[in-house]
C-alpha cells in the first residue's frame, strides 16, 4: 500500500509534466495581444517555507504562459482579516482570474461569490471549503483531499510504521498537534486523523489534541512540555510539519523510533528527521503543482473557454526508503 501511494504521487507528477509539455504548443500556435492577470491570495505567511514552493510553481506558470500576477501573503501566518482585506483590494482591480486559499468555511463565501458574479473565475488552491462546491462558489479545487489525507496518515502510522507491528488500540497514546486551530485545513486533517483513531478503537482518553502554531520553536516547546507530563505517549501525528515532535523527542533524548512521528509536507528539517529515524514519514502534497496548475486552468478558461476541474495534487508518502530520491529529484525549499 505504501509503495502504491508513492507511485500514485509520481503518476500525478508524470501526467502533469505531460500536460505542461503540451500546453506551450497551444500558446505558440495561437497569437494574441492579450496579457492575462491572475492574482493569488494566500493565508500562508511570508516566513512559511512551504509557500515558497507554491510561489515557485505560480511564478513559473505565469512566465511560461506570458501572464502577469502577484502572490499575496501576510506577514503573520494565518492572518485571515488581512487576507479578506486583500481580497477586496484585488477584486477592485478586476483581474482575469483569482486563485485563493479558503482557510475559513464562511469568511470568504461572499467575496468569492461577488467575484464570480462579476465574471471573474476563482479557483481554490491548497485549502478548500469543507463542503467544496456546495459550500463556496469557487469553480474548482487544486490540492490535497484534507480529511482523506488525515485519515491515511493515521492509518499508515499505525498499521505500517509502528515498531513491532500494529499495536492494540488500548496501547496507543496519541498526541495530535494542531498547527492552526480553527482553520479549515487543520481541522479537516484532524477530523480525518481522529476518524481513523476512533475506527481503530483507540480510547478517547488516549487521544490528546495539542493546539500550537506554525512556529517550530513554539511547537517544540509545547510538545516537550506535554511529553514530560505524558511519557507514555508513543504516537505523534501532526496536521502540519512534524518538526515539533521530531525536535522535542530528540531534545528529550528519546531514541529514534521510540515515538512514531508523522505529519505533512517537504521542508529540510522534516527530511532530516526522516533520515535520522525520528520521523516515520511525511505526506507530500506537491505544493509546486498547487501554484502551477491553477494558472494553467485560468489561462485555458480565458483563452479557450474551458471549464475548471478539480485536481488531487497528491497524498504520496516520503519515508526512509525514498527520502534521498525525493531530495534529489523533487522541489524542496532550500
Amino acid at each position: 500500500m505504501k509503495k502504491v501511494k508513492i507511485l500514485l504521487g509520481l503518476m500525478v507528477t508524470s501526467v502533469c509534466i505531460g500536460l505542461l509539455t503540451i500546453l506551450p504548443v497551444y500558446t505558440n500556435q495561437t497569437k494574441s495581444d492579450t496579457t492575462y492577470t491572475f492574482s493569488f491570495i494566500s493565508h500562508g505567511g511570508e516566513e512559511n517555507p512551504f509557500w515558497s514552493q507554491v510561489y515557485m510553481g505560480y511564478k513559473d506558470a505565469l512566465e511560461r504562459f506570458g501572464c502577469k500576477g502577484k502572490m499575496y501573503r501576510p506577514s503573520r501566518e494565518g492572518d485571515l482579516e488581512w487576507q479578506l482585506s486583500t481580497w477586496k483590494a484585488v477584486l477592485a482591480r478586476k483581474p482575469d482570474g483569482i486563485i485563493t486559499t479558503i482557510p475559513n468555511e464562511k469568511m470568504f463565501d461572499s467575496i468569492i461569490k461577488q467575484a464570480i458574479d462579476m465574471g471573474i473565475p476563482v479557483l481554490s488552491s491548497n485549502v478548500d471549503d469543507p463542503e467544496h462546491s456546495k459550500g463556496n462558489a469557487r469553480l474548482a479545487y487544486i490540492g490535497q483531499p484534507l480529511v482523506e489525507s488525515g485519515y491515511m496518515t493515521a492509518e499508515a502510522a499505525i498499521t505500517k510504521y509502528f515498531p513491532g507491528g500494529p499495536p492494540t488500540p488500548g496501547d496507543l497514546h496519541v498526541l495530535v498537534t494542531m498547527g492552526a486551530p480553527g482553520e479549515t485545513w487543520c481541522e479537516m486533517r484532524a477530523e480525518g486523523i481522529t476518524n481513523f483513531l476512533h475506527k481503530y478503537g483507540v480510547p478517547k482518553r488516549n487521544i490528546y489534541r495539542l493546539d500550537t502554531t506554525m512556529s517550530a520553536d513554539e511547537i517544540q516547546s509545547r510538545v516537550v512540555g506535554y511529553l514530560g507530563a505524558h511519557p507514555e505517549t508513543n504516537l505523534i501525528l501532526s496536521t502540519q510539519y512534524s518538526i515539533g515532535g521530531y525536535l522535542a523527542a530528540k531534545s528529550l533524548g528519546k531514541k529514534p523510533g521510540k515515538i512514531t512521528i508523522a505529519g505533512f509536507d517537504l521542508v529540510p528539517t522534516v527530511l532530516k528527521g526522516i533520515e535520522e529515524g525520528y520521523i516515520a514519514f511525511t505526506v507530500n502534497q506537491q505544493p509546486y503543482l498547487q501554484g502551477y496548475l491553477p494558472v494553467v486552468q485560468l489561462y485555458l478558461m480565458n483563452k479557450a473557454g474551458t471549464s475548471a476541474w478539480d485536481v488531487n495534487t497528491s497524498m504520496a508518502l516520503v519515508d526512509k526508503t525514498n527520502v534521498k530520491e525525493v531530495q534529489e529529484k523533487l522541489l524542496v525549499t532550500k
